[in-house]
């Protein structure tokens, strides 16, 4: 188990009760408790979040490096959300979360993780150089610095270790759904590389995804803009889908991801990464 580095943070060890008022009074929820509500409960179905999970766990398991026999891989998920991910990539080693967020912590509780954290990425409560791989699943979006984030998850990574990170794609594909989610920004290819470099990093992947439906996502996000703006609080697409159409999805991006095992997918709503410290 990884050391806490910040006192003032709460340390995996003591996230045992969810109840502690101390993680109360350090975060601040910038989603809407619905929008959380809504996370969890299509996060182990969704095509969406499916296929994003199955390309984070084979990122891992073709770049993470390799551990001596009687170790296994420190694994942080920096942003984790409501813990979909934590679930699905603990096969793959020793896995601990963090997030800013009260009540997605709450979430990560309900689904039995006890690995946790509360605290921001810019200021991970985890000493240097103490994880293998530190996984980023659309978090950096909604930091105003995500040059000190990045900077901070390569500090506690060990020399070697890598960022497994997703970052929604394309500026003019920026809709409702981004406010809702407390988007600061949806990224290019050119500024990815940028910050990563900036901060010390060797990019070993940088590939598109979600591709095969981008003509029909890039449809919707147009005609919304069409639509007149209501007067109330914005909303994400997040739909229940059609069981078949559902499935279809996400056979649809297990192609993607063993296409991205050969080549780099040229465009996407998301980018999907790997970087190497």
């Amino acid at each position: 188990m990884f050391a806490a580095h910040n006192a003032n943070m709460s340390s995996i060890e003591r996230f045992e009760g969810v109840q502690n008022n101390d993680f109360h009074r350090q975060t601040t929820c910038h989603m809407q408790p619905r929008e959380f509500d809504e996370l969890y409960a299509l996060e182990d179905t969704y095509w969406w979040f499916v296929g994003r999970r199955y390309l984070v766990h084979e990122l891992i398991g073709r770049y993470a490096p390799a551990c001596a026999s009687d170790e296994c891989l420190k694994i942080l998920d920096a942003g984790c959300g409501t813990g979909g991910t934590i679930k699905a990539i603990d096969d793959l080693g020793e896995t601990h979360g963090c997030d800013p967020e009260w009540i997605a912590l709450q979430y990560c509780h309900k689904r039995g993780i006890k690995s946790l954290a509360c605290g921001c990425v810019e200021q991970l409560c985890y000493v240097d150089e103490s994880v293998d791989v530190v996984v980023s699943c659309d978090v950096l979006e909604h930091i105003t610095d995500d040059i000190a984030a990045l900077a901070e998850m390569r500090r506690v990574l060990k020399p070697g270790g890598i960022l497994v990170a997703t970052l929604p794609a394309h500026p003019f594909l920026w809709s409702e759904h981004d406010e809702a989610l407390a988007h600061l920004r949806r990224y290019t290819r050119k500024e990815i590389v940028e910050k990563l470099q900036e901060t010390g990093y060797k990019i070993e992947k940088l590939s598109a995804a979600v591709s095969f439906v981008f003509p029909a996502i890039l449809a919707f996000r147009w005609l919304q803009r069409l639509r007149p703006k209501k007067p109330e609080a914005p909303k994400t697409d997040l739909r229940v889908l059609p069981g078949p159409l559902n499935l279809l999805l996400i056979a649809l991006l297990n192609v993607e991801v063993w296409l991205m095992r050969y080549i780099q997918l040229p465009i996407g709503t998301s980018f999907a990464l790997v970087a190497r410290k």
